[in-house]
């Protein structure tokens, strides 16, 4: 309903942005256009008077929410923290996945092989052409063919085989193009024991390499797209049940409890897997923090929506068509307490 009814509202925006230069036209033509003219005016009139009194009903609502909080602000607060417990080292196992990432691979296997507490690196082939496979065994890497072409079928399958090496507490997922940085694991381990899973968003002035796949289109279309899964998962006091801003990067952490809860939910195959996640994570009740993750030029030639302004376009569509319309399947109630935070209504559009 929020989603749905925020998409209007834009829509709305557009369309009567649109009939100011649509009625300037209509006047140039050498035709009697006034009648249209004047509908038009009536309905840019309208549309403005919608809007206005859209803006004036959020104003009254934020104000009715500041007043309820500072009515309650003096009542005790249950401070519920979650239930893990704190870890002096937290055992990783890495998947990564390659689709042809021959000149990239060697470096990222031995980047993340290289950090601390690192117990295990698994690189998914979605059937690579070039040698890719190789190089990665080579470096030092469990290699596991995928035969399902598409970008979430390699990461669900990297998913479930790193909760196949059962001395990791934690699983992280992330690509094989080296546009990641394997020293960012200690970012995502600083807070991993105040969440479920952690998240890296490449929205951030100063971390992200000049040439990257982070332009002006694809971070303004992630900060948006996360606007629309924020408000799907909506909290009236931080207006989210977590702060989205980028909602395509692959490089996450997750704990290994709470990645056996949502892996059967993950389903989509396509390029849209990445806020697909993060929808079923929130669905299921679990806990997400964005960390800012430096983001670097990839090695090689984008396969996903950084192969054009088109297929970003399609992919973000696809997005936007998910979060507004995805409903996981409906099971039984998990036997642990959930940790959202106070206020989230979960699982409504």
């Amino acid at each position: 309903m929020r989603v749905g009814l925020v998409l209007v509202v834009v829509a709305l925006a557009i369309l009567g942005a649109l009939l100011h230069p649509l009625a300037f036209l209509l006047g140039l033509v050498p035709v009697d256009t006034k009648g249209l003219i004047s509908v038009l005016s009536e309905v840019k009139t309208l549309i403005a008077d919608l809007l206005a009194w859209a803006l004036v009903a959020l104003l009254v609502v934020m104000l009715v929410f500041v007043f309820r909080g500072r009515v309650r602000a003096g009542k005790a607060i249950d401070r519920h923290t979650g239930s893990h417990a704190a870890r002096s080292a937290h055992r990783i196992a890495v998947g990564i996945i390659a689709y042809n990432e021959a000149e990239a691979i060697t470096g990222v296997v031995q980047e993340f092989r290289a950090q601390d507490n690192v117990v295990a690196v698994i690189v998914v082939d979605n059937n690579s052409r070039d040698a890719t496979a190789h190089l990665a065994r080579a470096a030092g890497a469990l290699v596991v063919k995928e035969s399902r072409q598409g970008y979430g079928y390699a990461c669900i399958r990297a998913l479930q085989e790193a909760l196949k090496v059962t001395e990791a507490e934690l699983i992280v997922l992330t690509e094989g193009d080296g546009t990641f940085a394997g020293a960012d694991l200690a970012k995502f381990e600083a807070y991993i024991d105040q969440s479920d899973m952690v998240i890296g968003t490449r929205v951030v002035p100063g971390l992200v390499e000049d040439g990257s796949q982070m332009d002006y289109f694809f971070t303004w279309g992630n900060i948006a797209v996360g606007s629309l899964l924020m408000l799907r998962f909506w909290h009236s006091q931080f207006l989210g049940a977590a702060r989205l801003s980028d909602v395509g990067c692959t490089y996450r952490m997750i704990t290994r409890q709470s990645l056996e809860r949502i892996l059967p939910d993950l389903t989509v195959g396509g390029h849209h897997f990445s806020p697909h996640m993060m929808l079923v994570a929130l669905y299921r009740h679990l806990s997400l923090i964005e960390i800012p993750i430096s983001f670097r030029r990839r090695i090689g030639t984008s396969k996903g929506a950084g192969q054009s302004f088109w297929m970003g376009l399609k992919v973000g569509l696809r997005m936007i068509a998910h979060i507004v319309f995805h409903r996981p399947k409906r099971r039984a109630a998990p036997s642990s307490p959930a940790r959202v935070p106070e206020g989230v209504e979960v699982g409504k559009a």
